[in-house]
């Protein structure tokens, strides 16, 4: 890989997990407790290392919450490799998009597809709890703690992109460009419901199998979110996304045939509204009807019913990313699994980055089946024209 580095601190490095941009993820074991994890280290180039510090300082609010009840990577601290900052984390199985890949490439059973939305609407309404959004939701930044546990359990991580609400702004760029809500290319504030709109593509890819909106640019994204969801009017372009979403029950037709699935397809709607205003929030995820129907909870969403398989394999987008993308794409996966840690560094940073040896979770009562209230509310807005690429690129047209 190119890559020299020692991990201090008693970690001997067995593999490398992944490399990307920000530097690599390795395998490594503590030889003092034996234990396994996943020490992220990053570059110690000036962009790189910043981003560091402000990851840090996501995981630290986030090591408020527990991890196992919220469905959240166990963050254990960090430490200094010479210039570079190295941030370890518990060693989790596989990416859901692996998990996907292996199981079943037409798309995973109604029994799975329940208790994984649970679980990552819970990680999300503990998340946006503490006024945090992730940013960069995708099926790589989706672990899945044991293949073999039935069902499944996951939990979210790679929290690099992350940023509080108050200082998302509008013009921001996060997030990968196939999960990315309409509102961050059309110049609209971000909030919360950023998140919600790729937890919706993440649920549908799994159903389906491949990604609803596939492309390499905003306009590709753009085309087939227009294709599928209709051409907003001027007066929505003008003042808001309000555009009712019928097209996407096409979906029903690539999934098992499962009583569920109209109302799987309708919350998926629900997280897919093109106005980020009335998309519905993670807590209104956890409330939706198609919950009453199973037990997710519980984790024992296990009926034992055979899955009926679509006849005909699902129509593979046409677009597709570079396998550079990809790279990048699965590093992030690896990012941020791991655990057990040392932590030392500088004076300077040392006090500002400095972590308890243990964590004190917060809301200790509180469970996924009853998650916090949010306590933030996408403020109202009127919707300007887009601004971040040149109207004559839309796929729609634009009033002048």
């Amino acid at each position: 890989h190119g890559w020299w580095f020692k991990v201090k601190f008693c970690h001997t490095v067995e593999d490398i997990l992944g490399e990307g941009g920000f530097g690599l993820v390795a395998k490594c074991r503590n030889t003092q407790t034996k234990k396994t994890v996943a020490v992220k280290v990053n570059k110690g180039e000036e962009g790189v290392f910043q981003q560091a510090i402000e990851e840090i300082a996501i995981l630290k609010q986030l090591r408020r919450l527990n991890p196992d009840t919220c469905n959240i990577v166990q963050w254990d601290g960090f430490f200094f490799d010479k210039e570079r900052i190295c941030l370890t984390f518990e060693l989790l199985d596989q990416s859901l998009h692996q998990y996907l890949q292996e199981q079943n490439q037409y798309g995973l059973p109604m029994g799975e597809l329940r208790p994984v939305l649970h679980q990552l609407a819970t990680a999300l309404s503990y998340v946006h709890s503490i006024n945090i959004i992730h940013a960069d939701l995708k099926p790589v930044n989706i672990m899945v703690v044991d293949r073999h546990q039935h069902p499944v359990r996951v939990k979210v991580i790679d929290f690099g992109l992350a940023c509080p609400v108050s200082e998302a702004q509008q013009g921001m760029r996060l997030g990968t460009l196939w999960y990315r809500a309409p509102e961050m290319s059309l110049g609209v504030p971000l909030s919360q419901a950023f998140d919600m709109w790729a937890l919706g593509l993440v649920m549908a890819e799994l159903a389906m199998g491949c990604q609803l909106y596939p492309g390499r640019t905003d306009y590709d994204v753009l085309r087939f979110i227009v294709e599928t969801q209709g051409q907003p009017s001027d007066d929505v372009l003008d003042h808001g996304l309000k555009i009712k979403l019928s097209s996407l029950d096409e979906i029903e037709k690539h999934m098992e045939q499962h009583p569920d699935r109209f109302m799987f397809v309708s919350l998926l709607k629900d997280m897919l509204h093109l106005d980020p205003r009335r998309r519905i929030t993670a807590r209104e995820v956890l409330e939706h009807p198609f919950f009453a129907t199973g037990r997710p909870q519980s984790f024992t969403d296990n009926t034992g019913t055979e899955s009926i398989r679509m006849q005909h394999p699902v129509r593979r987008p046409i677009l597709s990313r570079p396998a550079t993308r990809w790279m990048d794409a699965d590093v992030s996966m690896a990012s941020v699994d791991g655990s057990s840690v040392a932590q030392t560094g500088s004076d300077s940073l040392s006090g500002k980055l400095h972590e308890p040896s243990k964590p004190t979770y917060i809301s200790q009562s509180i469970t996924p089946t009853s998650p916090p209230p949010l306590s933030f509310r996408p403020p109202s807005y009127h919707l300007p024209h887009p601004s971040l690429l040149p109207s004559s690129s839309y796929p729609f047209s634009i009033r002048k």
